[in-house]
C-alpha cells in the first residue's frame, strides 16, 4: 500500500488530533502534579530520621517502579471492581500515573535534598533556623537546581506514558490514532500522525524546560544578597 500524502495531512489538520493532543497534556500535567504531591511526602519519609517511615517509602518505591505502569493501570482499572473498588477509566489513569510518577520524583527530591553539602544545614541551625525552616529556606532552593533537569525529564516521559491509557480506552493521542486506524485501515501515515503530535509537545516542553533551568540559575545567583532578609517561619 503507498503513502498517501493526502491520509496524512488530513488527519494532520483534523481538530480530533488536536483536541487529543491537548488532552494528552492535561493528562501528563495532572498526573504529574499527582506524582509531585506524593513524591514529596515519600523524600520527606526517605529523609527521616524515624526508620519506619524510611520503609514505607523504600518498600512504595519498590512496588511501583519493579512493576510495569501498563500492569499497574489494568489491575486499578480491571482487578479492583473484583474487590469491590470501582474507578473510572480517568480516575484510574491518573491515580495509576501518578502513583507511578511519584516513585521517581520521590527519588529525584531525595537526591536533590542529599547533594546540598550538611554543613549547610548545621550553619543554618546554628545561626537559629529551626529543621523546617532549614529545609524550605536553605536547601530548597539550592536543590531546585540539581532537580530540575531530572524532573523535566520525568514530564518528558510522563507525556509519552499517557498512551498506555489506550489500553483502557481513555481517548487520548493514540486511542483516537486507533480508532481513526480502524476506519481508514492507513496505520503508517495516521501512526505518523501521532508521531508529530508527540513530538511538538515533546519540543514545547523542552523549550520551556530550557527557561525554567535558565531562570532557577539566575536565582542562584542572586540568592546570596536576599537571603540575609528572608525570615525563618517556623
Amino acid at each position: 500500500m503507498a503513502w498517501s500524502w493526502h491520509i496524512f495531512f488530513t488527519y494532520l489538520l483534523d481538530p480530533t488530533f488536536a483536541r487529543a493532543a491537548l488532552v494528552t497534556l492535561a493528562i501528563a500535567a495532572v498526573a504529574q502534579a499527582i506524582g509531585v504531591a506524593i513524591g514529596l511526602v515519600l523524600a520527606l519519609f526517605s529523609l527521616s530520621h524515624l526508620a519506619v517511615l524510611r520503609w514505607l517509602a523504600a518498600a512504595y518505591i519498590w512496588l511501583w517502579r519493579g512493576t510495569p505502569p501498563l500492569i499497574q493501570l489494568v489491575l486499578l482499572y480491571f482487578g479492583l471492581p473484583q474487590l469491590g473498588i470501582r474507578l473510572g477509566v480517568l480516575e484510574a489513569g491518573l491515580i495509576g500515573l501518578g502513583c507511578y510518577s511519584a516513585s521517581y520524583i520521590a527519588e529525584i527530591i531525595r537526591a536533590g535534598v542529599q547533594s546540598i553539602d550538611a554543613g549547610q544545614t548545621a550553619a543554618a541551625r546554628s545561626i537559629g533556623f529551626s529543621r523546617l525552616g532549614t529545609l524550605r529556606w536553605i536547601i530548597l532552593p539550592q536543590a531546585v537546581r540539581v532537580i530540575l533537569p531530572p524532573f523535566g525529564n520525568e514530564f518528558a516521559s510522563m507525556m509519552r506514558s499517557t498512551s498506555l491509557l489506550s489500553v483502557i480506552s481513555f481517548e487520548e493521542l493514540l486511542r483516537v490514532t486507533t480508532l481513526a486506524i480502524n476506519d481508514t485501515f492507513r496505520p503508517i501515515e495516521l501512526y505518523s500522525v501521532a508521531a508529530c503530535y508527540y513530538l511538538l509537545l515533546y519540543t514545547s516542553w523542552t523549550l520551556i524546560q530550557q527557561r525554567l533551568e535558565g531562570a532557577a540559575a539566575f536565582g542562584a545567583v542572586r540568592r546570596p544578597q536576599s537571603l540575609s532578609i528572608i525570615p525563618d517561619p517556623a
